[in-house]
């Protein structure tokens, strides 16, 4: 009865783990730096890139990941690869802590964290596609960053022109 009992349970946590999973978007390791590849990442509306982000809309992204050590202070920083040339995207967040859903900050080592951002896409920006450098970096460590994904991005306008 015990076999069963240990059976069941391990299909029950299999089924937990690939439905934990099946929100989490494709990524791959960031080029620009040597910041980690988060554990999950979860781009709203999107399992497989490119990603649609919509001009004067938010788009939604969430990371998972361990925090490789204590932090005080740390920011998202992000970057648009495009024809070519990389360009710098205003954020609106120096304080990553706004973005930390799960613990208060500072973070602990090798605590769990999940830190959510939205991302306001400017109404200048023209119909493209770009490859998109999110990371988080350590301001008490000359910004280097510690958790970093790359993401194939399409922006768009907004559907039935809302807005």
């Amino acid at each position: 009865m015990e076999t069963t009992n240990n059976s069941t349970f391990v299909i029950f946590l299999g089924i937990l783990v690939v439905l934990n999973v099946v929100n989490a978007t494709v990524v791959d390791h960031c080029l620009l730096g040597n910041g980690t590849l988060p554990d999950q990442v979860e781009l709203a509306n999107c399992l497989t890139p490119p990603c649609i982000f919509y001009i004067s809309g938010n788009s939604t992204m969430t990371m998972k990941f361990r925090s490789p050590r204590y932090m005080e202070n740390f920011a998202p920083n992000a970057v648009a690869l495009a024809m070519g040339i990389k360009v710098d995207y205003p954020l609106d967040q120096d304080d990553a802590c706004d973005g930390v859903t799960n613990t208060p900050c500072p973070l602990a080592e090798n605590e769990y964290i999940e830190y959510t951002y939205s991302m306001y896409i400017l109404p200048i920006f023209p119909k493209i596609s770009f490859t998109l450098e999110f990371a988080l970096v350590d301001k008490d460590q000359d910004n280097e960053q510690f958790e970093c994904f790359r993401v194939e991005i399409q922006l768009e306008d907004l559907p039935n022109g809302s807005g």
